[in-house]
C-alpha cells in the first residue's frame, strides 16, 4: 500500500498536503485503537448527505414534488427520530451548500458546507468543524469523507459509513484513497459499513473492508411493475424516443448517449432524445449542435419524480451509459426503467452486473463503444419480439432488484447498541445473498 500511496501524492487534482492529511488521520485512528461509546443518555444524531433538507421540508410543505425516489419517505423517517423521541435531536449537514444553521418546524436542524466548491479544494476540515458544533453522540456519513469519518471514530462516536458508491476509477489517486478507506473502516470502533445495494457492497470487499461488517441496504419498493402494462414496440413509422435521466456529465455517458443518436439520425433511422437533468447543459448543447442532431434532443432540466416516471412511461426506451469512471452504487434510475416496463439499454457498467443482463432484462453495451450503443438501440428499434420480450422480462427483473435490509431499519438500529449487533446478520458474510452464483 506504501508505493500506491506515495506515487499518489503527485497525482493530478490533489496536492500533497491533502494526501498527507488523509494518510495521517487514518493512521492516527488506527494507532490510537479508539473504542465504540456504549453511554446511555441523550441522542444526537447527525446525518451528513447530500442534498437539502430544509429545501425540501419547505417544497413538500407548500405542496410541492419528490425530486428523487423515496424522498418523502426518507426525510419522514428522519424526522419521525425526533417526534418519536428515538433520539433528542437531529442534525442534517448538506454537502450540496453553504447554509446557515435552522432548525425546522418538525424538529430537524440544518446546515450546509460544499464540500467540493468548483475551482476550490475539497472542505473537509470546515466539514469536520461544522459536525463537531452539532455535538452529536451518534453520526452517520454518506460520503467516503476520511477526515470525517476519522474524526468521528477518535471522539468515541459510533459512526455508521452509510454510502451509495463504488470505487472502480483505475487512476492512482482513486487506488491510494480506496486503500486509506479500507484500513479506516477497518478499524474495530466501527461495527457497520453500509452501502446502497450488493454489487456496491462487494467493490467494498474488493478494496479490502471486512465483508463481516459489510451490510447492503436499500430503500422500499414504493412503486410497482404491477401497476403498468407491459408495452409492445411502436410502429416503424413512429418517432422511436429515447430517455435519459441524470446528472449531465461526461461520465454518466450523456455525450455517448448524444454521439448514437447522431449515429442512428445519419443511418436514416426516426429517432430522438430526451434528457432530464441538471449539470453541463451548454457543453451537451454545443455537442449536439456539433452533432447535427440538435432539433432532436430535447433538454427537459430537472423534473419532479412523478414527471420522470410519466416520461419514462411515454418514452419507448430508458439509457443508462454510465462510464466506469463514475461512481455508481445502483441507480433507482434502472429501477423505475424496470418498473414502468420501459426497455433499458446500459453501459456493462460493473455495479449493474448482478442485475442488468444483456438479451434479458436489457440492452447491454462496452462503456464509451458508441458504435455498438448506437447497434443496441437499432436492434431494440428493429426487433418487435425483442422489445416486448424486454418489457415483459422486467417485472421479474423489479422483483429481484432491492436488497432485504431498508434504510430506515437500518438507522434505526443503528442508534440502538444491542439492535446494531443484529444487522450482522445482513452482512456479506452471514446473509445469503447467493454469491457463488453472482461472482
Amino acid at each position: 500500500m506504501s508505493e500506491v500511496l506515495i506515487n499518489s501524492f503527485a497525482a493530478r487534482g490533489q496536492t500533497l498536503g491533502d494526501s498527507i492529511a488523509s494518510l495521517v488521520d487514518v493512521l492516527a485512528t488506527r494507532l490510537l485503537r479508539p473504542s465504540v461509546s456504549r453511554r446511555r443518555g441523550a441522542k444526537r444524531l447527525t446525518l451528513v448527505h447530500f442534498g437539502d433538507y430544509a429545501e425540501a421540508y419547505w417544497r413538500f410543505k407548500n405542496g410541492g414534488p419528490e425530486t428523487y425516489f423515496a424522498q418523502k419517505y426518507t426525510m419522514d423517517f428522519i424526522a419521525s427520530l425526533v417526534s418519536n423521541r428515538v433520539v433528542d435531536s437531529v442534525s442534517s449537514v448538506s454537502l450540496s451548500a453553504n447554509l446557515d444553521g435552522v432548525t425546522l418546524p418538525n424538529g430537524v436542524h440544518t446546515l450546509g458546507v460544499e464540500l467540493y466548491p468548483e475551482g476550490q479544494r475539497s472542505r473537509h476540515r470546515q466539514l469536520v468543524e461544522a459536525v463537531r458544533q452539532t455535538n452529536p453522540t451518534h453520526l452517520i456519513v454518506t460520503s467516503p469523507s476520511i477526515p470525517l469519518i476519522s474524526w468521528g471514530v477518535r471522539s468515541q462516536i459510533p459512526v455508521l459509513p452509510m454510502f451509495a458508491d463504488s470505487f472502480r476509477d483505475s487512476g492512482i489517486r482513486t487506488k491510494a484513497k480506496s486503500c486509506l478507506l479500507a484500513l479506516l473502516l477497518n478499524s474495530s470502533a466501527i461495527e457497520i459499513v453500509a452501502n446502497h445495494n450488493l454489487a456496491a457492497s462487494l467493490d467494498l470487499r474488493r478494496i479490502g473492508v471486512d465483508p463481516a461488517k459489510i451490510v447492503p441496504f436499500d430503500w422500499p419498493a414504493l412503486i410497482s411493475p404491477r401497476s403498468y402494462h407491459p408495452k409492445t414496440a411502436p410502429s416503424l413509422s413512429e418517432t422511436f424516443r429515447l430517455l435519459y435521466v441524470g446528472s449531465l456529465i461526461e461520465s454518466k455517458g450523456v455525450g455517448d448517449a448524444i454521439r448514437a443518436l447522431s449515429k442512428l439520425r445519419k443511418a436514416g433511422r426516426n429517432v430522438q432524445l430526451t434528457i432530464i437533468g441538471q449539470g453541463e447543459l451548454k457543453r451537451f448543447e454545443e455537442l449536439s449542435a456539433r452533432e447535427t442532431v440538435q432539433q432532436h434532443v430535447l433538454f427537459l432540466g430537472a423534473r419532479s419524480h412523478d414527471e420522470v416516471i410519466l416520461a419514462m412511461r411515454n418514452h419507448h426506451a430508458v439509457l443508462v451509459p454510465s462510464h466506469w469512471s463514475y461512481p455508481e452504487g445502483l441507480p433507482m434510475t434502472l429501477y423505475e426503467a424496470l418498473c414502468t416496463r420501459t426497455p433499458l439499454v446500459t453501459s456493462n457498467h460493473p455495479m449493474f452486473a448482478l442485475k442488468i443482463r444483456d438479451l434479458d432484462n436489457a440492452l447491454v453495451f462496452p462503456e464509451r463503444d458508441i458504435d455498438a450503443f448506437a447497434e443496441r438501440i437499432d436492434r431494440l428499434m428493429s426487433s418487435p419480439d425483442l422489445y416486448s420480450g424486454l418489457s415483459q422480462a422486467s417485472e421479474r427483473a423489479a422483483d429481484g432488484y432491492l436488497c432485504p435490509l431498508k434504510y430506515d431499519r437500518l438507522i434505526s438500529a443503528f442508534l440502538d447498541p444491542l439492535e446494531r449487533v443484529e444487522l450482522l446478520k445482513y452482512s456479506l458474510s452471514d446473509y445469503d445473498y447467493r454469491l457463488s452464483a453472482l461472482e
